[in-house]
């Protein structure tokens, strides 16, 4: 992949990420406004506050892997150290690629089963299935993100985080 195609699916997930927070939180404020001043509530805001988080927590895992800011646990790498730091971390990345890639299949499965039943949102009445594409696209490119990772730590690229534990 050409680091300028890299460097725009980075700049998208942060972008789309950060501009359905912001909508989010907006829609959020008209509708306190809304509801407490002019007594009038909306019916859509809320539904539409709650997708937008959801597809800004799954895209954003995607970049917050990418970018090494993902929260992770570390005390078997801290303590261990030294030699096995790196196979500790490829490890723990395999093991969270498993249950992405396990989450975007099964996510797959769930968007083709919702298609099928035409089910759709109460307020909005779109499909569901937009919705819960979020699981598939998020995990997806959180898989591909680690490997990404991997692939870093075992070309020495990147070297696994260490703490000081003093």
């Amino acid at each position: 992949m050409t680091q300028s195609i890299k460097s725009v699916i980075n700049r998208t997930e942060e972008i789309f990420s950060s501009v359905s927070l912001v909508m989010m939180t907006g829609i959020t404020v008209i509708q306190v406004f809304n509801r407490y001043v002019l007594q009038s509530s909306l019916d859509w805001s809320e539904e539409v506050a709650r997708y937008l988080f959801i597809w800004a927590v799954y895209v954003g895992c995607s970049y917050a892997s990418q970018m090494n800011r993902h929260l992770e646990v570390t005390v078997v790498r801290n303590m261990a150290g030294g030699k096995f730091a790196k196979p500790i971390t490829i490890a723990a990345y395999v093991c969270t690629i498993v249950f992405c890639v396990c989450a975007t299949v099964w996510g797959i499965q769930f968007v083709m089963f919702l298609s099928s039943t035409g089910q759709k949102t109460p307020a909005l009445e779109i499909q569901a299935y937009w919705v819960f594409l979020s699981v598939p696209v998020g995990m997806g490119l959180m898989a591909l993100r680690t490997a990404e990772r991997i692939y870093g730590l075992i070309t020495g690229k990147i070297k696994p985080p260490t703490i000081d534990l003093n």
